[in-house]
């Protein structure tokens, strides 16, 4: 019996739906470990740079692996400790917190009637239920046994994945055959990938010293906290430092009023253009080893190969007018860099 062609046309989105509903359980689901995988493979790459240097100094891979992950845990503690400390700073100065957001709300209020605005929605917004964030530090508090036991896996995951790093290229031989290249490719992504998390590592810890450094001078309560918090959600593009931001202007607010609230914004602003900006791109430019900018070109032309998750920095080459074309495939992109290559060396 022949599907009728109605039913085929219905057919088709009702499987799609179907298979996005499982795709998205199935994500769900393995969240959990999804989460616990990545954290193992940043980690991982960022302790790679320092097992070659432990190599280098005659160490063994166990006793290199050994001290990384005794840095880890040092770093890791140190972390949860600041987080402690932390929680215990804030819940002893909830009532205090209570007090100067009642006064900040009446001059806030007042300065909204002034203008004939009904000050009720945003009284209602603003007004946090202190004991609904008293009891969910304290759920906090209590979920550390299985926080512990994340980590546990996550270093263990991590030690047996720096082990096996120095047998990855044989056993993409084994699969490949030697003489294929994916060796090499393989070495130049994992090289550069490991380039852009030091180079953002080093950006963040810029930023968070800075973002701390900032609300210590000022006197906002646990600025340490908050520069390490964003030194780790600086991590996330674009709304790393959004995330960490709004709970110290928050309390910048309570504390100094809305004229402190306005210079912690305005010194947000400023510490992520100029760390972004140029301390990023300072980084960048020695990790990458790309040179200055020449004098007589306006424009500093670089080529990037998405296949190999290269770089190519076409030296001195005095036009501003060449332009990576788009859909070049992997071979015309070497073609490309060569042609202008050989044209600025012309």
């Amino acid at each position: 019996m022949r599907t009728p062609e109605n039913l085929k046309n219905l057919l088709y989105p009702l499987l799609s739906i179907a298979l996005l509903f499982v795709i998205l359980i199935g994500m769900k689901s393995a969240a959990y470990f999804i989460n616990i995988m990545l954290i193992s493979v940043i980690l991982t790459l960022l302790g790679i740079p320092i097992m070659k240097r432990l190599n280098k100094a005659g160490l063994s891979d166990i006793l290199s692996v050994t001290i990384i992950i005794i840095i880890y845990i040092v770093c890791i503690l140190g972390f949860v400790f600041l987080i402690y400390e932390s929680l215990y700073v804030f819940i002893s100065r909830l009532p205090e917190y209570e007090y100067l957001l009642t006064e900040r709300l009446s001059e806030l209020l007042d300065i909204l009637a002034r203008f004939n605005i009904s000050g009720d929605m945003v009284a209602s917004v603003l007004k946090p239920d202190w004991n609904a964030i008293s009891k969910m530090l304290f759920e906090v508090v209590a979920g550390g046994s299985m926080l512990a036991m994340d980590l546990f896996f996550i270093l263990v995951i991590t030690c047996f994945a720096l082990l096996e790093v120095h047998k990855m290229p044989g056993r993409i031989e084994k699969v490949y055959g030697e003489g294929s290249g994916k060796v090499e490719n393989v070495k130049v992504i994992i090289s550069n990938i490991i380039k852009w998390l030091v180079v953002k590592t080093k950006t963040n810890v810029v930023l968070g010293a800075s973002f701390g450094g900032m609300l210590y001078i000022l006197g906002i309560d646990m600025a340490v906290f908050w520069g390490l918090m964003a030194i780790i959600l600086s991590y996330i593009p674009y709304v790393g430092l959004i995330i960490v931001s709004i709970p110290a202007i928050f309390l910048a607010w309570l504390q100094l009023g809305v004229w402190g609230a306005v210079v912690v914004i305005v010194g947000i602003c400023i510490i992520n253009a100029v760390v972004e900006n140029f301390v990023f791109s300072k980084f960048a430019a020695d990790s990458f080893q790309i040179p200055p900018p020449d004098r007589h070109c306006n424009d500093h032309p670089v080529v990037v190969d998405f296949r190999s998750c290269r770089v190519v920095s076409l030296g001195s080459v005095h036009c501003n007018h060449y332009r990576t074309p788009a859909g070049k495939s992997g071979h015309e992109m070497d073609n490309y860099t060569s042609r202008i290559r050989r044209s600025g060396a012309g």
